[in-house]
């Protein structure tokens, strides 16, 4: 299992989310770096030993212009995966060719499966990520048939349309410290799909846990940013 750490970028800034309320994210002041650059920021986790980044492009989300000149600039150093609100599949090309190793499709702003599919077939699902997004573990999507499901089967779903891997976030935990929700881990591993969780880790432990539930890797910002896990653990457990 890997421990990702996450790069939320709004307005340019690396900010520090907490349960979803975008409009009160603030730039992250943390230990790792004291600058809010996504390019100082991902400079020192390459450099800590962290070989891949979670980006989740908050502007291009938001108001639907991926930021590709900042994915070239991260992906030249770093291997980067970037959900970045997903709209058409011409923004799907040009995102790639850029050099990001992996394009995330998020349940809450997926406008319809046959993007999705379209986006599948025409990458591979190799180089695309599902995001089941949720919130106290319910579906967050525009689509009535993805939002009235329960976590489980709005999966099963998804995995039938061709996803191989699978983020699954439950934003009220994120930037919590409630720990990970094992309960929805366990529900969701019957599907046979590569599993990355986040939100709520504060702790080697729940590391630990998730690892023994067969998660693939774990997404990380503020337990990293305030020292509740260290780079040293990290590597000592093989987590890097």
């Amino acid at each position: 299992m890997k421990v990702i750490p996450v790069l939320d970028i709004k307005n340019g800034l690396v900010v520090l989310a907490k349960m979803g309320l975008r409009d009160a994210y603030k730039p992250v002041k943390s230990w790792l770096c004291p600058f809010s650059s996504p390019v100082a920021m991902v400079e020192v986790l390459k450099s800590l030993g962290f070989k891949e980044v979670y980006v989740a492009d908050l502007d291009a989300i938001t108001y639907g212009t991926p930021d590709l000149a900042l994915y070239r600039g991260l992906a030249s150093r770093i291997r980067v995966m970037v959900d970045p609100g997903l709209r058409s599949l011409e923004d799907a090309s040009r995102i790639l060719e850029v050099g990001v190793h992996k394009l995330i499709l998020a349940t809450e702003t997926l406008s319809c499966l046959t993007l999705a599919e379209k986006v599948l077939e025409t990458f591979g699902p190799g180089r695309v990520i599902l995001s089941l997004d949720l919130r106290n573990r319910k579906v967050l999507s525009k689509m009535a048939e993805l939002r009235d499901l329960d976590p489980l089967t709005c999966l099963r779903k998804m995995v039938k349309l061709g996803f191989k891997e699978v983020i699954a976030i439950d934003l009220a935990r994120v930037g919590s410290f409630a720990g990970p929700d094992l309960e929805l881990v366990k529900i969701l591993k019957k599907v046979p799909v590569k599993l990355i969780t986040g939100g709520g880790v504060r702790s080697l432990k729940d590391l630990k846990l998730l690892e023994r539930e067969g998660v693939e890797a774990v997404l990380v910002a503020s337990a990293l940013h305030r020292s509740t896990l260290s780079v040293d653990e990290l590597s000592r457990m093989g987590f890097l």
